[in-house]
Parts: C-alpha cells; structure tokens; sequence
C-alpha cells in the first residue's frame, strides 16, 4: 500500500484514501472552522485502508503500514496521545441526513507516551491500534459492511505528581449538544447542555459518579440546586507506559479529588472535598461559560443539523504571565434532526398499559407484538449478568424477526454501576422502540444512595434531567428541580439522536398494568410477553403525554 498523505486546514493530516469513519470526518469539519476560542487539534488519521490492509495480512501490520505509524508517533513526541476508534457507523450522519448515530460503541485508548525507550511506546501504540481493530470485528455481523479507521491526538492537559503516583488529565472535560430537548417552559431548547467534569473525558460520558451539568447552557440552573458537585475524577496513569492488555481503561485510574494538585482545584470552587465549578459557569471565570457559548455559536452557523461536541478546557499562561482558559474541541458528532408533529392521543377511556409523563422522544410507534419485562420485585444486582445476556439475545432473536418490542426494567438501564441499574450498551437493545425505567430499586428504597433531607428530587434510576417535586408555576417548579446531570452519556445519546421512546415509570404517579408482572416467577427475572393484539405508543413530547394502548 503506497500512503497517500492529505493535508487539511488546521493541521489535519489524512493518511491513506480510505474513509475517515465518524470521528475523522467530524474533526475535519471542527478544524475548517474558524473558532477564535478553541486551538486547533493536531489530528492524524489512518483511513480505513489500513484496517484492510490489517485484514489482508491476517491480522498484523507489516512495514508498509508501520512506518508512516513510526513517522507519526515521532512527530508527536512523548507527550500523552489518545488513539480513537472511528468506525464508518459510529457517532455520525450519513450526506443527505441519513444513518443513525452509534456512539461510544467501540474501544478507545489514552496512552502515557512517556517511555523513555521509543519502541517500547511504539509497541504500545501499535497494541492498541490492533485492540481497536480486532474489538471492532468481534462485534460485527456477518456480512458486515462496515470498517475502521484511527484517530491519533496528542491529549491536552497537565501532569500531575499527586500522591497516587504521576497522573495526566485535562482540567476540563465536557459534552455539549446544540439542542436542550429537555427544556422546561421558562427555559429556551435551543440554548443547548452541556455535561463537565474535572479530569479526563471518561467522567462525562460513562455514568459511574456524579459530574456537573449546565442546562442550558446561556442560563444555567444554580449549581447548588444540583447536589454537592464532583468527588471523583479521572486521569492517565503515567506508570502505565509500556505493556497493553486490551482493556479500554486499563491506562486510567479514577481517584478522589483530594489526589488532585492543589494549585487547580482554587480555580474551579470547592465545596464538602467536591468540585463544584461554580465560578467558571456562574460567574464565567477565565471566559470559560462565554467560550463555550462563542464555539456552540460558531459551529451552529456552519452545520445545519443538531450536533454534539466533546470539548477539553485547561488553564494556561498568557502573555501577561497570568492564567488563562484554553479550549480544544476534541469531537464533532452530527445529530438527526426530528419533527415534532402534533400527537393526537386516543380518548382516555380506552384501555391502557401504560401512562406516563416523564418521558424523551416524539411520535407514534405502531405495531409492537412484545414486551420485555424486568421484574423490580425479583431482579437483584447478583442476577445481573443472565438479565442482561438475556436481553441481548432477545433483542437479537426480535431484531431477525422484524418483530417490534419495548423494555420495561428498574433502576438507570445504561449505567455503570450496577447498584443503580442493568449495565447495558446501546448495541444490546438497538431493535427496542422504547425503554421505560421503573422507579424503585429491588429494597423498595427512593434512592440507591442516601440522601440529605433537605435535597430536592431524590428518585430512583432515572436518566431524567428533571424531577419535578411540585410548585405553583413554571419558575417555582425550576427552583424545585433536581437534575441528574447524566444526559451526556454516549448510552442517552443514542437513545436520543435515533428517538428511541425512553419513558420514567414513576409507581405512585403513573399509570402501569399488573400484566406486565404476571409471568413473573421466582426464577425469573426477565420475561417476554406478546400482547393479545399489537400496541402502539402515542409519545407527546410537548405536552409530555405517553400512553401505550391497543
């Protein structure tokens, strides 16, 4: 294979004619752009030409390849470098507007880079090229079209020599979509999110502790309505700098705050050992609320559709020898639009299985012949692994059969950690046309963790930004919010660029049929149930009505 190399504006530079795959394609688009606010990327990618190659060769790399990967990583130098899947179905939308959004599907690595011995960093850049590849084919189809390509970025950020050894991490890592769909009636959609973090980018798009959220992103709610703040982060292990053995995290460590360098944390507001990032958004401490509206603005006047951005923010020094905010857009995800046509809800006095009021989606779904059932009175965290395997296979067996179906399962489906819920991928319910959380956890408690008394909200297992506790108008109802700050996380985002129904069954609220529980048995706590005739959900999002009826 004879490398050709392609230079973009920007520092961009294309190796091979392959495809680009999503990730690519939409860091092309971010470095076209003129951003005055976010510093350019330095992006090589390695087009899908060398994922066939990869094929052709049985899976290795012979020296035609290795040495424009050798030429990179040279350029580069021994600073911290992620090496990111970026696969031709994932996390974009085909020309004309078509194709769902798949991402955070696949693995990606954040490698140290620091070895002192040059091919002993290569080794491991090689490893991880070929750990992307070899994860992306275990998970493909047969007959499968798709292929892979490799974004490599040097990482912004600071070293750290903290007292759990030499730690990597950006200051700042965030997810911002250009539209809220959540919005409350005071509140403008089109004003957008954002999901930040101190540390590393894993924070923000797994689900594991809590990070900050600002919605929207002009007008953010109070942080201190939205609990204590931040008490974890995540950072490169800069010990973890020669061998690989395949897992996606295995370079990271998630600590405390307290492991942070105390010169940082003065910057971003504490509170109780938490991070609360009050000053940079509420008072826009070192431009950084500003910035990220100026970059959102530039970037809506260049793409006609919705889209997602993941964003770094670190503190350096300027001219004047004083800090100063510096921006990387790392990420640019297009986003299918939706019409939001008016639903009209069959009459009241028709039967219903289930009628709720927190809910994301729009539209009608016809047809559906089957439920899947978790039962919140039999599922427990040790049954976790068969419910979920399970689910795959049936997901996979309805998919085939072009039968449509709807899960109905407690805690925060999609989370990490499974006291809060059944950790699933997108990819595992992707033939679902709507998911409904039920809101009590297997001890019938309203929370998986305490509580203080005097918190708002306090529901359990909701990927819901907004739990309305009461009010007599709109803005009493805002003061009274509580938000859950998880919306940014590839799992919600899936579920929301394909308008998946994904409804919060809220038990003493809503409307729910037994029938969904009477397969239930001892020995089973997931069950498939085929309705008598098919239903159809009516989903309102404007008025935030779902019914599923006959």
């Amino acid at each position: 294979m004879s490398v050709t190399i392609v230079e973009k504006v920007g520092d961009v530079k294309i190796y091979g004619k392959g495809s680009l795959g999503g990730k690519g394609d939409g860091l092309v688009k971010i470095n076209e752009c003129s951003i005055p606010k976010a510093h350019k990327l330095r992006t090589r990618v390695l087009t899908t030409n060398f994922y066939d190659r990869f094929l052709e060769h049985d899976g290795k790399f012979i020296n035609e390849e290795l040495a424009p990967i050798r030429a990179i990583l040279e350029k580069i130098g021994n600073i911290p470098i992620s090496v990111r899947s970026s696969a031709t179905n994932e996390a974009w939308v085909a020309p004309g507007g078509k194709g769902s959004v798949h991402a955070g599907e696949n693995t990606s690595f954040m490698l140290p880079n620091n070895h002192p011995d040059f091919s002993v960093r290569f080794d491991q850049l090689i490893r991880a090229i070929t750990f992307i590849y070899q994860d992306f084919l275990e998970k493909q189809s047969s007959g499968s079209q798709e292929k892979m390509a490799i974004v490599l970025n040097p990482i912004p950020g600071i070293y750290d020599e903290s007292d759990a050894g030499s730690i990597y991490y950006p200051l700042i890592s965030g997810v911002a979509n250009s539209f809220f769909p959540y919005a409350l009636k005071s509140q403008d959609p089109k004003e957008g999110f954002a999901r930040i973090a101190f540390g590393h980018g894993y924070a923000t798009v797994l689900d594991d502790f809590p990070v900050i959220s600002m919605a929207t992103i002009n007008n953010p709610i109070p942080l201190k309505l939205l609990g204590e703040g931040q008490g974890f982060f995540y950072a490169i292990d800069m010990a973890k700098n020669n061998a690989l053995q395949g897992a996606e995290l295995e370079t990271m460590k998630r600590l405390h705050i307290r492991f942070a360098g105390s010169q940082y944390p003065q910057f971003l507001g504490v509170r109780n050992k938490c991070i609360t990032l009050e000053p940079l958004i509420q008072e826009d401490r070192l431009g950084f609320r500003s910035g990220l509206i100026e970059i959102m603005d530039i970037i809506s006047a260049k793409i006609s559709s919705h889209f997602q951005i993941e964003f770094v923010f670190n503190i350096v020094t300027n001219e004047a020898n004083e800090p100063a905010g510096q921006f990387h857009v790392v990420q640019l995800t297009q986003l299918p639009e939706f019409k939001f046509e008016a639903i009209d809800i069959p009459d009241q006095s028709d039967p219903h299985y289930l009628l709720i009021t927190n809910f994301q989606g729009h539209g009608i779904k016809h047809d559906i012949q089957y439920a899947i059932v978790v039962s919140p009175f039999i599922y427990s965290k040790d049954r976790h692994d068969i419910v979920r395997n399970k689910m795959f296979k049936l997901n996979q067996q309805l998919k085939q059969e072009n039968k449509n179906y709807f899960i109905i399962a407690p805690g925060r489906l999609g989370s990490t950690n499974r006291d809060w819920g059944i950790q699933i991928d997108y990819r595992d319910v992707d033939g679902a046309v709507g998911l409904f959380e039920y809101g009590v956890d297997i001890a019938g408690r309203a929370e998986p963790l305490p509580e203080k008394d005097d918190s708002t909200g306090g529901i359990y297992g909701s990927h819901f930004l907004y739990m309305l506790q009461g009010g007599h108008d709109e803005q009493q109802k805002r003061l009274q919010t509580r938000m859950y700050g998880t919306q940014g996380t590839h799992f919600l985002t899936n579920l929301m660029s394909n308008n998946i129904i994904y409804g919060f069954i809220a038990p003493t609220e809503d409307h729910l049929d037994p029938w969904f529980f009477s397969a239930s048995q001892d020995d089973e706590a997931i069950n498939v149930l085929k309705f008598p005739k098919p239903v159809t959900i009516y989903a309102d999002s404007e008025n935030q009505r779902c019914v599923i009826t006959s």
